[in-house]
């Protein structure tokens, strides 16, 4: 089986997050299945060629974007059994960052990332790589399926691969302006309610979900959700319709990079069977933020965007509590400068009991995750989320919000088996009486350390989500549907 794998970011060369973290870790995993798997990602300026070894491939693009035509280069990389290609276009990825920068994303994004989905067309065709299955994660790849149908230049090109759209964050859809439609030199039958207009736009998400062979999200939950008004993001309705190939397949975590008993950025290593590292990183993290470590009193974590759908604005409607509670909370992440402000407020109002660090630091994460008690994700929506999917293996409790993949993969305390504190209501109040839930359980050492252990001997190994989606492939392989 052959799946070409198609994303605009990939860790370690350039992620924003979950997104980055899952088109590292799966097509790894997929190899190991014995999956032949190729990869495409744009080339960004800040991916460095010579760390990466990175080797241009003699091959000139001309990509046409209506009347256009814009040259570019593809570069060559193999990591972890993986080949991946870097499709560079310098008027389109000669910049800093990914999308933009964290005021707000480029205005041609549309026109970045259909340069990049058109060249991975063409190189398809170029090299004859016939592949079983186009795998496309999220806008930035949503025209994939209709271009690979209709071609990228106005010359019907027919083709028969079949595709799969994953949805990792319904929220971002790729809009644009309907007068960029001809750009994408698609018949006019791909502009219409039923296709990629969306609200008198573009709609670069919808394009992949009405054209796509088949579509999952990164959660079962999530894949129910967003059918739904609630969570559907106006899209609910194109979702529904194309229910019958829909499904969810939750997230995996790379154990080799996230594993108590080997990382090597924390204070000391552990075990669910022996947990005196733990311990150590607490008093480690404490001293880190400026605490006076003491073992007793409860450390929560959360490392997050710092924007609304991660929850802020619960965490500051519970924040005075929490301090009043005696607990201690450590922050990490970066995102709206006004979420970024009342962060760096607490932590000057509370300097015994609150640290904030507005910045994006993998050695950071690291040491919370050990370091803390809890770990909160009071999200508003989350596609899968994988925080807690860490959290649990270093024996950190999360206490989370039962949406998305989070009520896939934490099982609350109060249920035989449970792994963690789960609330529904999107409320302060509720989410703040979760907390005193795991308070109390964390009053009694013996409770909660058989909570830690049961926690660490989860599974949530990238395995099981690769093993999924082959499963998931040779069902679209089997299918006779093609794009409309």
């Amino acid at each position: 089986m052959k799946i070409i794998f198609v994303s605009s970011e990939i860790v370690p060369f350039a992620s924003t997050g979950g997104l980055g973290d899952v088109c590292a870790a799966l097509p790894q995993a997929l190899v190991k299945e014995g999956v032949e798997v190729v990869r495409f990602m744009p080339l960004y300026q800040d991916i460095d060629r010579e760390k990466f070894a990175l080797e241009k491939v003699d091959v000139e693009l001309h990509i046409p974007l209506g009347h256009a035509w814009f040259r570019g280069s593809v570069w060559k990389g193999a990591r972890n059994g993986v080949v991946t290609y870097y499709v560079h276009g310098a008027e389109f990825f000669d910049r800093p960052g990914i999308y933009g920068n964290a005021e707000h994303g480029y205005a041609d994004n549309f026109e970045r990332f259909l340069f990049f989905q058109k060249a991975v067309v063409r190189l398809i065709d170029d090299w004859e790589m016939k592949p079983d299955v186009v795998h496309c994660n999220d806008w930035q790849t949503g025209l994939l399926p209709m271009l690979l149908y209709h071609g990228i230049d106005g010359t019907f090109r027919d083709g028969r691969e079949k595709t799969l759209m994953t949805i990792h964050n319904l929220a971002h859809q790729g809009w644009a302006p309907a007068q960029k439609f001809y750009m994408t030199q698609l018949p006019d039958s791909c502009f219409t309610m039923h296709t990629l207009e969306f609200y008198g736009e573009i709609n670069a998400l919808k394009g992949g979900i009405v054209g796509a062979t088949a579509i999952n999200a990164v959660s079962p939950t999530y894949a129910e959700e967003i059918k739904t008004p609630e969570f559907g993001c106006k899209l609910n309705g194109a979702l529904y319709h194309r229910q019958a190939v829909l499904s969810g397949i939750l997230n995996g975590i790379d154990h080799t990079r996230w594993n108590p008993k080997t990382d090597t950025h924390i204070a000391a290593n552990y075990s669910s069977e022996d947990l005196s590292g733990k311990k150590k990183c607490k008093t480690a993290l404490q001293t880190a933020c400026g605490f006076n470590p003491d073992p007793k009193i409860p450390l929560l974590g959360i490392i997050t965007r710092l924007v609304p759908q991660k929850g802020v604005d619960l965490l500051a409607g519970v924040m005075e509590r929490v301090v009043a509670s005696g607990a201690r909370i450590v922050i990490l992440g970066t995102g709206d400068a006004r979420y970024e402000e009342a962060c760096q407020e607490w932590a000057r109002r509370w300097p015994e009991q609150v640290c904030s660090w507005m910045e994006f630091s993998n050695d950071k994460a690291h040491k919370i995750e050990a370091g803390v008690d809890m770990f909160l994700m009071p999200s508003e929506f989350e596609p899968c989320g994988q925080n807690q999917l860490y959290s649990m293996r270093y024996g950190t409790i999360p206490v989370a919000r039962a949406v998305g993949g989070l009520e896939d993969s934490v099982i609350d305390f109060a249920k035989k088996g449970g792994t963690g504190f789960k609330f529904k209501e999107y409320t302060a109040d509720a989410f703040f009486e979760c907390l005193e839930r795991a308070f109390a359980v964390y009053e009694n050492r013996t409770r909660w350390n058989a909570l830690m252990k049961r926690a660490m001997k989860q599974d949530f190994s990238v395995k099981h989500m690769a093993r999924d989606y082959v499963a998931l492939y040779r069902k679209i392989l089997s299918t006779n549907e093609t794009v409309d």
